[in-house]
Order: C-alpha cells, then sequence, then structure tokens
C-alpha cells in the first residue's frame, strides 16, 4: 500500500485551513469515508488520516468498494437503500463521527448523508474530478458542482488572490483511471451476490466492460473516419462556429441540474433554437463526450433534428477532436452545466450554461436566453474570469490526481523498473491462473478469480 509520504507536497502543515487542501481534515478526529473515487484513492487517504491521528471508518456498498478498500474499519451496507439513513445515522452516533467525506453528491446515498451531516452539524465533504483540469481534483465543504459553496457566490464577492503557482503534472493519469474502473466493475460484478440490494448510479457487468472495449475499437475509427471533418473545422479559412459540447449519457448533473432527463432532449432543444435563430451562414458542431464512446452515438438524433428543423447542412456532429483546437475557431459554447464552459472561458470563448451550475453567474458567463445567444454572445470580461478561476482553485482546488498520485514523489529510475518488472510478473501470473482455472475442466469460479487477481495486483 502506498505511504503517506505521497500526500506530503500536497498537503503542508503551514498552508491557510481557506486554501484547498488535506489539511482540511486536520481539525477532525472521528471520520467516515463514503464512496470514492475507482481506484486505492480513499485507501490512500485514510493512510494519511491516520497518520495524522484521526480515527477513520469506511462504508462499503458493492464488491468493487471491498476490492480497493480491504483494512481498517469497514463496514459494510448490505441493506436495501431505503434502510441507508437510519443505518447511517446509528453508525454516526456509535462512532462519533464529526466529518463525513464522499466523491460526488448525486449518489443517492450521498445524497442522504449531505442531508443527514447538514441536520446534526457534522462536516461535510466531497470530492469531484477537477474544477480545472487536468492537474487538479476538487474538495469542497458541503457539495460540489450545483452543490459548491461557490454557486452562490456573486462575483462582487469574490476576492482577488494571487494567481496559483504552476501545478504539478500527471502522467497517464486516464489510462490509470481505466484501469481502475475495470477492476470496480469486476470486483463489483464478483461480490453481487454480498451486496444483493445494490444500485450502482452506473452501469455494471459484463455488458459494461463489452462497451468499454468497444470505446476502444470506436477511438480508432473515429480517428480515420472524422479525419477530413476535423482538418475542415480547423482551417484558416472555414467560418467559425459554436459548440455544444455533450456530457455523458448518464451524467447525474443532467438528471439533477438541469431542465432534461436526457442528452436526446438537449440536442433537440439546440438544434431547435439553433435552426430558429442563429444567422443563416452560421454552424453548429456537436462534440461527443470521450467518456461516452462505447456507450452512445447520437448521429442519427442529430441528423433528424437538424432536417426536421431545416437545418440540414449547418449541423455537424464530431467524436474525436482536440478540444482547445475547437475553441480556438469557436465563437460561442452551449453547455448545460459541464466544466467544459470553464476551459472555454479561459480561451475567451462565451458561455451559455443551461442548467444549474456554479460558474454560472452575472459578468462570466452569458446570462439572456438561447435564442439571443446565437446574435450576440459577447465577449469575456478576461479579468472578471481571471479573479474567480485564480480564487476557484485556492478555495477549491488541489494540485493532485484521483488516479496518478504514485507521481507526487518521484521515483528513482532503478526503484521504478523493479517495480515495473514485477508488476509485469504478477500480470503474467496472474494471467496464468485465469486461463488454468477457465479450462480446468471445473465451474469457473468468478468471485475467487477476481478476488485472487485484487491480490496480485492491486495488493
Amino acid at each position: 500500500m502506498p505511504s503517506v509520504e505521497l500526500f506530503k507536497n500536497v498537503a503542508e502543515d503551514d498552508r491557510p485551513l481557506d486554501e484547498a487542501g488535506f489539511n482540511c481534515f486536520s481539525r477532525h478526529r472521528r471520520v467516515l469515508l463514503l464512496q470514492g473515487p475507482n481506484g486505492p484513492f480513499f485507501s490512500r487517504l485514510r493512510e494519511l488520516l491516520v497518520a495524522r491521528g484521526s480515527q477513520v471508518t469506511k462504508v462499503n456498498f458493492n464488491g468493487g468498494d471491498d476490492f480497493f478498500y480491504r483494512t481498517g474499519d469497514v463496514v459494510r451496507f448490505t441493506q436495501p437503500m431505503v434502510l441507508w439513513e437510519s443505518f447511517l445515522r446509528d453508525l454516526l452516533a456509535r462512532r462519533r463521527i464529526d466529518a463525513v467525506v464522499v466523491f460526488g453528491t448525486s449518489r443517492r446515498q450521498h445524497r442522504i448523508a449531505a442531508r443527514v451531516a447538514a441536520a446534526l452539524g457534522i462536516a461535510f465533504w466531497a470530492f469531484e474530478e477537477g474544477y480545472v483540469r487536468p492537474d487538479y481534483i476538487t474538495l469542497e465543504r458541503g457539495g460540489v458542482n450545483a452543490d459548491s459553496p461557490l454557486a452562490p457566490l456573486a462575483m462582487g464577492d469574490v476576492p482577488k488572490v494571487a494567481v496559483p503557482s504552476k501545478p504539478r503534472k500527471f502522467r497517464h493519469s486516464f489510462r490509470k483511471m481505466a484501469l481502475h474502473s475495470f477492476w470496480y466493475f469486476a470486483g463489483g460484478m464478483a461480490g453481487a451476490r454480498h451486496y444483493p440490494h445494490y444500485r450502482h448510479h452506473k452501469p455494471i457487468g459484463v455488458h459494461e466492460l463489452v462497451r468499454w472495449i468497444r470505446a476502444a475499437l470506436r477511438k480508432q475509427l473515429y480517428r480515420w473516419q472524422e479525419r477530413e471533418l476535423r482538418e475542415q473545422l480547423l482551417a484558416s479559412d472555414h467560418p467559425h462556429f459554436f459548440l455544444a459540447p455533450l456530457q455523458v449519457y448518464n451524467d447525474s448533473q443532467i438528471r439533477v441540474h438541469s431542465p432534461w432527463r436526457r442528452i436526446e432532449d438537449f440536442i433537440e432543444w439546440t438544434v431547435f433554437s439553433f435552426a430558429a435563430h442563429a444567422p443563416v451562414d452560421s454552424v453548429l458542431v456537436f462534440k461527443h463526450h470521450p467518456m461516452d464512446r462505447g456507450h452512445t452515438d447520437y448521429a442519427a438524433t442529430i441528423d433528424a433534428c437538424a432536417a426536421r428543423f431545416g437545418a440540414s447542412g449547418r449541423i455537424l456532429y464530431i467524436h474525436d477532436a482536440h478540444l482547445p483546437s475547437l475553441l480556438h475557431r469557436c465563437m460561442g459554447l452551449v453547455t448545460i452545466n459541464s466544466t467544459t464552459g470553464l476551459q472555454a472561458l479561459f480561451h475567451r470563448v462565451p458561455v451559455i450554461a443551461l442548467g444549474r451550475c456554479f460558474y454560472a453567474k452575472p459578468g462570466l458567463t452569458y446570462q439572456g436566453p438561447l435564442d439571443a445567444f446565437w446574435n450576440d454572445p459577447g465577449a469575456v470580461d478576461m479579468n472578471i474570469f481571471t479573479r474567480f478561476r485564480n480564487y476557484l482553485i485556492r478555495v477549491s482546488q488541489i494540485n493532485s490526481s484521483f488516479y496518478a498520485d504514485d507521481m507526487l514523489v518521484p521515483v528513482p529510475e532503478r526503484q521504478r523498473w523493479t517495480l515495473q518488472r514485477r508488476r509485469l510478473a504478477r500480470a503474467l501470473f496472474a494471467v496464468g491462473l485465469v486461463t488454468v482455472d477457465a479450462y480446468s475442466g471445473s465451474a469457473w469460479d468468478f468471485a475467487a478469480t477476481v478476488n485472487v487477481l485484487a491480490t496480485l495486483l492491486v495488493g
């Protein structure tokens, strides 16, 4: 298990408490962890907290949680969700918990925990993917995204703070996230019989693994199929366009904090408004979310909407293109509540957010109706945006990674090579075990196999 030294460079003891960092937990003596990001991050966080004198309890809800968090004070919730609140209240009282820590606030068990913590006067801390990516993670008290304490803050109340230092970079984060997600879902499948009532906020099953394999194949296919479209959009003689980056089809930010329940509804609404009100020589580009390649394809929906509303030829759809390059050619961005809006503002692109989100503020984003946005999106006031971004990083962003924390402390080259050889040997041994088990002629014990692999590859 990684050492607490991993966090030393990120959480110095002399950092002020109003600055985002792991030091915010130092005031809490008894901490309860619920679900974290896929991977060992919460297990590492436990090491940090215990080393600093805190007592840490973890609730596991499925086999994926068990896969990555197997030691320490672990409580397993195996009952129907209707009993979760009473179970939680009893656990908070018995352990005398003074802080609850979660990843994301839209999962049902976390929404209930936030409400219970507020009622009992217990601190509620939420991690989330970084608002400023790729080298930050988010940590806020009370909630994240639309529930962020930044949401009700008026721009006039945002103080001017120093420009943040250049962030430390992390390599291979996406690859590690994908690997952790694979093992998390495999663990969830293996442990399903121990958690008969659990319903994950995202699908768990063999079909989900198939979709991720399909996503890898589609990435290569789109790279070849869309090469001419990418060149066309990025050519200097191509008209500037409006960009609508799509969010993941099951993004809780859509279900909980937007007027729509489905991405298809957002597409239809946007195309209708664009066809009826945008200049006739303008173009609208929908960009598929890279995490959604294997799950959805909206080509038929977009084509049907464009034909129905008389905008065929003016609506384009692309899956894989370098977002910053698109933003350089973009004259306005339409989003529901994605943090892509912050990236657009950074590139001086006007943004309209149609759902609830913490950065949709007067002076920062377009406040009028979508119908009017097409003709006069305005300009980004970079002084206001820079002040907001600096403050955002100061109070809510930690220069860290959920998936690449081993990069925080440089590993000597010789030690890194030894570690890589050890991992390769373990992986080959694990593959051999699975092969022997699969062809042994007896029934394949999937749960036992996953537990063996967990020990070999993670433990």
